[in-house]
């Protein structure tokens, strides 16, 4: 009988510690698998500019992820292109013939630059070159998008100081490295931008409500008005 008792508790031993093995196991996967979802949360857009209005100088800048933080929290953050290299000269010319600056914006997964050549969707925005210049580089690029993520507009907007030159005759060129551009902290001294990057998600519009009319509606009409403000 002592037998039969000992055998019995050493298969429940057996069978606790493949218990706890098997809860051990599962909880690692299941950490596994969730750091494998915190990597593929979140979308990403692809960011090009334009130095003044020839089509074919369309370059990168690097791309705009909208993720979760670590607290959970959908948050924009910018990531520069490493290879991307301002063209200085072509940015001054555009400053001194007040050309535009064109920023275009379009989702992960469409490659090719977006011309008039084909017919990938993109949204862009456009500011003289002189703001920019204006404003050293100093950006603001805001998302507008779908609450699905699909990329509904672009707004960018120099950020220009109020102590800044109100011209552009009076700043120097890009060319000549100027320190307020090419010696601050930005670790980028191949495409010396200061990008500030934000979003908004796009929400349907409030309703509009119908009213009612007190009197009576013509003979063969609806008594459902709708009045509009």
């Amino acid at each position: 009988m002592s037998s039969i008792w000992a055998s019995s508790k050493q298969n429940n031993t057996n069978v606790n510690i493949m218990m706890k093995s098997m809860i051990v196991l599962l909880s690692l996967l299941f950490v596994v698998a969730v750091s494998a979802a915190d990597d593929t949360i979140g979308k990403t857009y692809n960011v090009f500019h334009k130095l003044g209005n020839n089509d074919d100088e369309m370059k990168s800048r690097g791309t705009i992820q909208i993720a979760p933080d670590e607290d959970s929290v959908l948050v924009a953050t910018f990531h520069s292109d490493k290879s991307a290299q301002l063209d200085t000269s072509a940015f001054d010319k555009m400053v001194e013939s007040n050309a535009l600056y064109t920023v275009i914006v379009l989702e992960e997964g469409d490659n090719k630059k977006p011309s008039k050549s084909n017919t990938q969707k993109y949204v862009s925005a456009s500011v003289l070159g002189c703001s920019l210049r204006r404003a050293n580089l100093r950006e603001e690029i805001s998302l507008s998008i779908s609450p699905t993520g699909k990329l509904l507009s672009v707004s960018y907007r120099p950020l220009i100081s109020p102590l800044a030159p109100k011209s552009c005759q009076q700043l120097p060129p890009l060319a000549d490295k100027p320190s307020a551009i090419f010696s601050r902290d930005t670790n980028e001294e191949s495409m010396p931008f200061k990008t500030t990057v934000s979003f908004d998600s796009h929400n349907p519009m409030m309703a509009i409500p119908t009213i009612l009319p007190n009197s009576r509606p013509p003979p063969g009409k609806s008594a459902l008005v709708l009045f509009i403000i």
